[in-house]
């Protein structure tokens, strides 16, 4: 009968409705389990040629595996974030940070190297590197075993470049400048510039001399240089300042085809939060100018230079890598020259007790280690960050408290300092590790 079949119809569809979504919400595994597939090749870094039998596998987990006769492996894991341990007999063990950032990977592992435990360096092996009864140091540069200086005295109404080696003798200087200097600078290329509050100048250095070449408008400088942080004999990498200073954003532009390709970013959430949450303190960050009144004045500083401080964040150039630096996460993320996203490790600060962790990041570009920074009641001390696991190992405090402009270069650190007794006063100093 016509009825009955349509009921029955009905009934069905109604128990194909209440019945089909009990099935699979009694099997949540089935619908929620969600697998994360890592995949990539493990890499010899001198030869760039794949590594087998290299072990792969999950800290605090039974999940392993290890690389083929090429090099290459791939795993399923879970859960992330994850940390990888892969290691190697004589190589290298590196301890690795999985998350959504990339599923593929490209590691290199080094040639285990025998080295001889590092202690930490004592602060009195120092010396004046520059000090100068008529000059002061108001800034200076290193670059290919060169130290730029730019001195000057009578408050910068003479002002000058001298041009030192590395054992402190003086190769060559400039003619007195006919303008009031602001700072050295070298940018992306390797290529030193002095700039003044409204020009820049390339410095030319030709046997003992050094000549101001190329004067270019600051504003012009800044647009081509400025956000230039390194460079690659492809690639050209940028960064660019987002969220009012919370953020900065970094790509790279291929010298040849002028494409651009993003690669990271890096954002102090915690401080985003804060501002949405406060719509006066978001109103003020948006503000770059300072306000006139005075009490105005003071609330904007505070927000800018206290309450929403601009992250430090750095890209560098290490040997074969590019790495970004996200000091606000407490992680460095890998690179390979032309861009590509190679691993990702975590900076464990949280293990020093050694005072407030200023997130500054020094690289010496001739050992190619990379060092960060502690401050307690002004002293600096200085700890090396090992590249394969992100532990930090203490090398060095400073003599002089409260240093300016701390670099790294062949194993010797730089600083300025003031000199009590004189108001140009600032020289420049150095310690060896």
């Amino acid at each position: 009968m016509p009825g009955v079949k349509n009921m029955n119809s009905t009934l069905h569809m109604l128990c194909w409705i209440l019945f089909f979504p009990v099935y699979f919400t009694g099997h949540p595994s089935v619908a929620q389990k969600q697998y994360n597939f890592y995949y990539g090749k493990v890499l010899e870094a001198g030869t760039k040629t794949g590594i087998p039998n290299v072990n792969l596998s999950i800290e605090g987990s039974r999940i392993g595996t290890v690389t083929d006769k090429t090099g290459a492996f791939s795993f399923f894991i879970d859960s992330i974030p994850a940390t990888l341990i892969v290691s190697s007999v004589g190589l290298e063990t590196k301890t690795i940070l999985l998350d959504a950032t990339s599923y593929s990977l490209n590691l290199y592992l080094s040639r285990q190297a025998t080295e001889l435990g590092e202690v930490e360096i004592k602060a009195a092996v120092h010396e004046a590197f520059f000090k100068d009864d008529r000059y002061a140091v108001l800034d200076y540069e290193i670059d290919s075993s060169m130290v730029y200086l730019l001195i000057y005295r009578q408050y910068l109404s003479k002002a000058t470049i001298i041009c030192k080696n590395l054992d402190g003798d003086t190769v060559a200087t400039s003619a007195p400048l006919s303008f009031k200097p602001d700072r050295l600078f070298k940018d992306c290329l390797g290529i030193m510039h002095v700039l003044s509050r409204d020009s820049g100048f390339q410095v030319f250095r030709q046997d003992n001399q050094l000549h101001l070449i190329h004067p270019v408008n600051l504003k012009k400088f800044d647009d081509v240089l400025k956000n230039c942080v390194a460079a690659t004999p492809d690639i050209l990498f940028f960064q660019r300042v987002t969220d009012n200073g919370l953020g900065v954003e970094y790509y790279g532009v291929n010298r040849k085809t002028r494409l651009k390709n993003p690669i990271a970013r890096a954002r102090d959430q915690k401080k985003i939060k804060m501002a949405k949450r406060n719509p006066q303190d978001a109103q003020m960050l948006r503000s770059s100018r300072p306000p006139g009144s005075r009490d105005d004045f003071v609330a904007w500083n505070f927000v800018h230079k206290i309450l929403y401080r601009p992250i430090k964040t750095s890209l560098y150039r290490i040997g074969d890598y590019t790495c970004i630096f996200n000091t606000p996460e407490k992680q460095m993320e890998f690179y390979d020259i032309s861009g590509n996203y190679s691993y990702k490790l975590a900076i464990h600060t949280d293990k020093v007790n050694d005072g407030r962790w200023t997130n500054d990041i020094l690289i010496d570009e001739i050992t190619g280690k990379a060092y960060t920074v502690f401050i307690r009641n002004g002293t600096y001390t200085i700890y090396r960050i090992d590249l394969n696991n992100g532990l930090l190992k203490k090398r060095l405090s400073l003599f002089h408290l409260y240093p300016r402009k701390v670099r790294i270069y062949d194993d010797r650190v730089y600083y300025l300092y003031d000199v009590a007794g004189d108001p140009d006063n600032k020289m420049l100093f150095r310690q060896k590790f």
